[in-house]
């Protein structure tokens, strides 16, 4: 039997520093038993997190204004590195010291690989084997497909020969490291995804809800669908997702009140749900997931802009009166300006990426209005928020353009933070200009060192920028193998 020995501190430089390939493995560990590689997967907290500043920080969910920034400097929400992020710099975040999610999701495609290296090799009984191979493929795809929507160009016809990703198919240190080209980087997201679907669980686990299953898949592949246009293949995989009965959209109206906040000088008291009580131990169950998967940011300060407050029924919409905490920088003692904060759980840590029933309602919703069945579309997105306000209102839409610009905005109320910049770039992409989206930013002058609040300055993002660059240790590290984005 095969006993690959491995690190649990270093793993193969593209999920780290160079400096991996020149240390000696300081703790290693021999892999005799599938319940060995099983426990890998089961320590969900090693899958469940990504920290993805161009998330927090670089669509227009995000405003940070210059009086913000210059009154609260040392405050690490508009700490230098965030501000690259803030007005789409390259050579910033090229320079800076590492690259999070990039670094994040190899060491979850690195772990996907060391398991499948052992898996026909350890003992073990099979059912558990063929979970565990499923899992290891699934979670390598989804990875993959996280940085493929990051670093690469939207998937688009024109673009399929573009720069993809390096695919790293084992543990081994000599593999290539070349960049595949975008086809064959989602071709290989595919086959991945076709081995995940030999699981034999079809539901969602509620105790294990980061373990893959056939709707777990699917609700995935909802989105993997529309985001490559393919819509009827789509509402296939969201209705087949929506057949759960693990699963469950969450009144929020049954939300209770969680601990409040109390400021002095001047008085102050902010109130919230539980949900920002919760932990890991509460949260890595929440219903709505098919599997759990959420962003963090260190500062625990999502900024929200005007624009994207104004989209909500201030009135109704409990989204915005639990979640977009009015004051809510006082938590960091940020008086002047007066900030909100857009929290969810774990005291504004983390928030919900993964796919949900709400996400893959908001997928059909959409999909039917782009297909022209204005009532499907306003059925599946009133379901959802049916759950989401103290009054309910429905949604209603004139005609087609209409139902969709409703959709969209919907699912901008719903998954803020989360997948504005994904949705982002395949709008440059589709054929329906409407929903294309012009960004800029009124800020200071930012480079690689600090910010010039000397300087004013006018950023716009444009096509090129809609590509993460990488970052250069990583590039060093591959000694000429890996090539940048055009800028």
């Amino acid at each position: 039997m095969k006993l690959l020995k491995y690190s649990i501190i270093s793993v193969f430089f593209l999920a780290g520093c160079k400096k991996y390939l020149s240390e000696e493995p300081k703790k290693q560990v021999s892999i005799k038993t599938a319940a060995q590689l099983e426990a890998l997967i089961d320590n969900a907290t090693t899958f469940s997190y990504e920290v993805n500043y161009t998330a927090a920080y670089s669509t227009d969910d995000t405003e940070i204004s210059k009086l913000l920034y210059q009154n609260y400097k040392t405050q690490s929400v508009v700490a230098v590195d965030r501000m690259q992020y803030y007005v789409w710099d390259v050579d910033g975040l090229v320079n800076q010291v590492s690259d999070q999610l990039w670094n994040g999701e190899f060491k979850k495609i690195f772990t996907a690989n060391l398991i499948l290296a052992n898996i026909d090799e350890v003992s073990g009984d099979e059912a558990t084997r063929q979970r565990v191979k499923a899992d290891a493929h699934f979670i390598r795809a989804y990875s993959y497909w996280v940085l493929a929507n990051h670093y690469c160009a939207p998937y688009a016809t024109a673009n399929m020969n573009s720069l993809g990703l390096p695919i790293k198919k084992t543990v081994e240190y000599a593999e290539s490291l070349k960049r595949a080209t975008l086809k064959e980087t989602y071709d290989f997201i595919l086959s991945d995804i076709a081995e995940a679907q030999k699981v034999a669980v079809d539901d969602v686990e509620s105790l294990k809800p980061w373990r893959v299953s056939k709707k777990a898949i699917a609700a995935f592949m909802s989105r993997f669908y529309l985001f490559t246009g393919e819509l009827d293949n789509s509402l296939a995989q969201a209705n087949t997702a929506l057949g759960s009965s693990t699963t469950k959209l969450v009144d929020f109206k049954t939300l209770k009140t969680g601990n409040s906040a109390n400021y002095t000088n001047p008085t102050a008291v902010l109130t919230f749900t539980e949900l920002n009580d919760w932990a890991a131990v509460k949260f890595l169950y929440w219903p709505e997931s098919y599997y759990t998967r959420y962003i963090s940011t260190a500062a625990q300060w999502y900024v929200p802009s005007t624009a994207l407050m104004a989209l909500y029924d201030t009135e109704n919409d409990l989204r915005y009166k639990d979640f977009m905490i009015q004051n809510g920088g006082r938590r960091f003692s940020v008086i002047n300006p007066a900030t909100a904060r857009y929290t969810i759980f774990n005291d504004g840590r983390y928030l919900p990426a993964g796919f949900t029933v709400a996400e893959v309602l908001l997928n059909k919703a959409e999909v039917l209005a782009r297909k022209g069945d204005v009532a499907g579309a306003m059925d599946a997105v009133n379901t959802l928020r049916l759950k989401r306000m103290s009054t309910y209102i429905a949604l209603t839409a004139a005609n087609k353009d209409d139902a969709i610009k409703k959709v969209l905005e919907e699912r901008r109320r719903e998954l803020p933070f989360v997948m504005r910049w994904y949705d982002i770039r395949r709008f440059s992409v589709n054929d329906y200009p409407a929903d294309d989206v012009t960004l800029t930013r009124d800020f200071f002058e930012v480079n690689t060192t600090g910010i010039n609040v000397n300087s004013p300055k006018t950023y716009t993002l444009d096509a090129k920028r809609l590509l993460v660059p990488l970052n250069t240790v990583e590039m060093n590290a591959s000694q000429g193998q890996l090539v940048q984005n055009s800028y």
